[in-house]
């Protein structure tokens, strides 16, 4: 059942000799419905029992929420706006009838829920392997290059690449005999812009009132927040934070030096930001002699750093960074007259990021500030290479290290993908894109293909370069065996013969779990001789057509598979053993003279 749906129940009451319904036969014994009291902690709708009523508890009419009615043998139970606390299952009980009761399990989902662009798949398992018809808003789907139908074994999806409003409504999977359905919403992604005069941040003097405003778009209308160093603002005396449907307006009255911070505005829902650096000036001689401030500004903004000077005679300004002072050419630009200097670096780099010091001087003494500019960009590719730490025909499970380069903001996830070698034209597949950890199983491959893995890091700028390994095979990190030695044959008889054999000289760095053993008619075709693998060096092959000359060959077999075949053995033929005659036994005197005797 879908949140918010009603869920209906209706149980007619039989007669355990007429199992007909008792409809029209007048009004049926007294009934009640159970259901179990959930706990804290547990899975909600999931019960050890099929039929817990004993541990229930027993359902009563709520206005809005639940309704029973009982017409004639027919007892109905209605809730309605489910919700999560609403599965389990329900039992239904008849009075002074212990074995005369019957129940259901109830399990209440969520909406489906996508953002436009995203990639959609409906999924559901049928009973047995039949053809479905998807349906659209009571119209048939056919699958061309956004849609696709799959189908495994008896589990069907109907994938939607890239989806737009148009596709927002009901889904139905039609097998013939049976249907299930599901309705799609479709969220527009927010968007957060900023007036462009703040996109270089924003000066002003102490005391003075400042207005942060931004759009906001999405659907729907996104909940907006605004934050200074990882807290979120409220309003008090001071600040007010104004936000309507498509916009959103923070003002500070009565601005300080305190004031001076970096300002996020961020959509909760879909985690868009937008920042506002704010420089707060305060009036001279109210600094400290040094003082350092922070500034964050995003990948090709214009860096701005100004200053009001003041002093007799007129101060002079310099600039400095790494130790080095900084002249007006090339991308710095310095512009500066009797009482104010400002320092401007356009379309700033990852680079640009460090201390700048700037000292005001007369012949009176000197003052000094600090200013810390971190340019924030997307981060680096992930330190290489990339270790394979296990392969299996079905998944490798992979390690890398941190990028040199966070861009300046801490690394929230690492978006890790691959791809078939062999099927170049296709995109690439995610694999796994919630977490920082530094390793990752890259699941669901095809036995013997080529994969490559690739990984990224991400921050709240984006996405940064992707690191990619060389081309890795799903198959066992071992090897079959190589061949058994030369087969030997001894004891031969007129149907049976032992074949004997040696170890092979490589066991492909796994244990050699058993060998096949073959055998044929001179020119004729190898048969296997035993059904499962021996693991003896030894074994009497039987069966043999008395007469015939025979061949014998081994193979050797390890969980990665079976070996080459061994040299073939020496030629054998079967027959009787050939052995020498023994001592004559009970002599007889048959005839006798004197020169001869006959036994």
């Amino acid at each position: 059942i879908l949140q918010t749906n009603s869920i209906i129940f209706y149980v007619y009451h039989c007669s355990k000799t007429n199992p007909v319904p008792w409809r029209g036969q007048g009004q049926g014994p007294e009934a009640w419905w159970k259901r179990p009291i959930a706990t804290r902690g547990a899975l909600r709708g999931i019960q050890a029992q099929s039929c817990p009523s004993e541990n229930g508890e027993v359902l009563k009419t709520k206005a809005g929420k639940v309704a029973i009615n009982i017409i004639g043998m027919q007892h109905a139970v209605t809730i309605q706006n489910a919700t999560d606390d609403d599965a389990g299952v329900y039992t239904c009980e008849v009075a002074n009838q212990e074995d005369c009761k019957t129940s259901t399990n109830v399990k209440v989902i969520g909406k489906p829920l996508a953002t436009s662009k995203d990639e959609v798949i409906l999924d559901c398992e049928l009973s047995k392997d039949v053809p479905v018809l998807w349906y659209h808003n009571e119209m048939e789907v056919t699958a061309s290059k956004m849609i696709v139908m799959r189908a495994e074994g008896t589990r069907r999806a109907l994938v939607l690449r890239k989806v737009e409003d148009k596709d927002k409504g009901k889904y139905v999977c039609d097998c013939g005999t049976d249907k299930t359905s599901a309705n799609l919403n479709i969220e527009e992604p927010p968007e957060i812009q900023l007036d462009v005069k703040l996109l270089a941040g924003l000066t002003a003097r102490a005391g003075t009132k400042i207005e942060l405003p931004a759009d906001v778009k999405g659907k729907p209308d996104p909940r907006v927040k605004w934050t200074k160093a990882d807290l979120v603002l409220r309003g008090d005396d001071r600040i007010t934070i104004d936000t309507q449907p498509g916009h959103s307006k923070l003002s500070i009255g009565n601005t300080t030096r305190g004031d001076t911070a970096t300002y996020i505005i961020e959509n909760a829902a879909g985690k868009k930001s937008a920042t506002v650096v704010v420089l707060v000036l305060s009036e001279p001689g109210e600094n400290s002699r040094t003082c350092t401030l922070n500034i964050v500004i995003i990948l090709q903004n214009t860096i701005v750093l100004p200053a009001k000077m003041k002093g007799i005679p007129a101060p002079t300004a310099k600039w400095m960074s790494d130790g080095k002072e900084i002249a007006s050419e090339g991308r710095f630009k310095i512009e500066s007259d009797e009482s104010s200097t400002t320092l401007s670096i356009p379309e700033c780099l990852r680079g640009d990021t460090g201390e700048y010091i700037l000292t005001v001087s007369n012949p009176a003494g000197s003052k000094t500030v600090a200013l810390h500019v971190t340019v924030l960009d997307v981060p680096g590719p992930p330190i290489g290479p990339i270790n394979i730490l296990e392969v299996t025909p079905d998944h490798m499970i992979v390690q890398w290290r941190a990028p040199k380069d966070d861009g300046g903001t801490p690394i929230t996830n690492y978006v890790v993908e691959k791809k078939d070698v062999k099927k170049p034209w296709e995109p690439w597949s995610v694999v796994s894109s919630g977490g920082i950890s530094t390793t990752a199983k890259v699941s669901r491959l095809e036995k013997g293909r080529e994969y490559i893995v690739r990984v990224r890091a991400e921050n709240k700028i984006g996405i940064g370069a992707g690191l990619e390994s060389p081309p890795t095979i799903a198959k066992h990190m071992f090897n079959p065996p190589g061949p058994p030695g030369l087969p030997e044959c001894s004891d031969i008889t007129e149907n049976a013969v032992t074949v004997e054999w040696t170890l092979p000289d490589y066991d492909g760095g796994s244990p050699i779990s058993g060998y096949v053993i073959e055998r044929r008619e001179m020119t004729g075709k190898w048969i296997r001789v035993n059904k499962t693998p021996v693991l003896d060096l030894r074994y009497r092959v039987s069966g043999l057509f008395e007469g015939n000359t025979y061949e014998f060959r081994v193979f050797a077999e390890n969980i990665a598979g079976i070996s080459e075949p061994s040299p073939i053995s020496d030629p054998v033929k079967a027959s009787r053993a050939i052995t020498k005659p023994g001592p004559p036994g009970n002599p007889k005197l048959k005839d006798w003279s004197k020169s001869y005797s006959l036994m």
